[in-house]
């Protein structure tokens, strides 16, 4: 078995930046250890690495001999394409609200959604979690996204939503600031201003 072509396909996961593989008797693998740059989460990974290993050499690798170390370098590239919103949906029963939302990455779409009192702050604040979350699931990010605020600002006759939310990786806080114009739907228009701050982001 070739151990260096081994660490240079691990090499080819999206993030990894180095890896090195320590093995024992033979082709077994005690440690692998990683570089990554900080734009995906260590666990989707280090569940691609289980699975380049699996697939290729039917390796079935423990994930507790994954070490993953993230050095956020920002020459490195990030995505090049942007989260697209798909659909938002709100569902209302007596006291209690469903927040829905579905967008694209990439060609694939993903869904996230939650439910909680069904007040206007409330599912204000749910519209912009539920995106934050479905974003994290299409990015690789992981706990990164938390809520600041949502205002709304008159600008030229017309009302504008302005969502501001806080991004933190390898303990570096970013705030975060996005807009959009509030035309038919209310919903639509929050979700499309959390998308446009976290948009810039996780692409260049």
């Amino acid at each position: 078995m070739d151990h260096k072509l081994m660490e240079d396909n691990l090499q080819k996961i999206e993030s990894v930046v180095s890896s090195k593989i320590v093995f024992g008797d033979g082709d077994n693998i005690d440690e692998i250890h990683l570089v990554a740059n900080g734009h995906r989460g260590p666990k989707q990974i280090a569940r691609d690495v289980q699975s380049v290993l699996l697939a290729t050499y039917d390796i079935d690798v423990d994930h507790k001999k994954i070490s993953i170390a993230q050095i956020p370098d920002d020459t490195l590239k990030r995505r090049s394409s942007r989260v697209r919103l798909e659909g938002v949906l709100r569902e209302s029963r007596d006291s209690r609200a469903t927040i829905k939302v579905a967008v694209s990455l990439d060609g694939e779409e993903y869904t996230s959604s939650r439910t909680g009192v069904n007040s206007s702050r409330n599912t204000d604040r749910m519209l912009v979690e539920t995106t934050l979350e479905v974003v994290q699931q299409a990015s690789g990010f992981e706990d990164i996204f938390l809520f600041d605020d949502i205002r709304q600002v008159p600008v030229a006759g017309t009302s504008i939503v302005v969502i501001c939310v806080t991004g933190v990786i390898s303990g570096t806080e970013h705030r975060l600031c996005g807009a959009s114009v509030i035309r038919n739907d209310y919903d639509k228009a929050v979700v499309k201003a959390t998308l446009d701050a976290v948009n810039r982001f996780i692409t260049k």
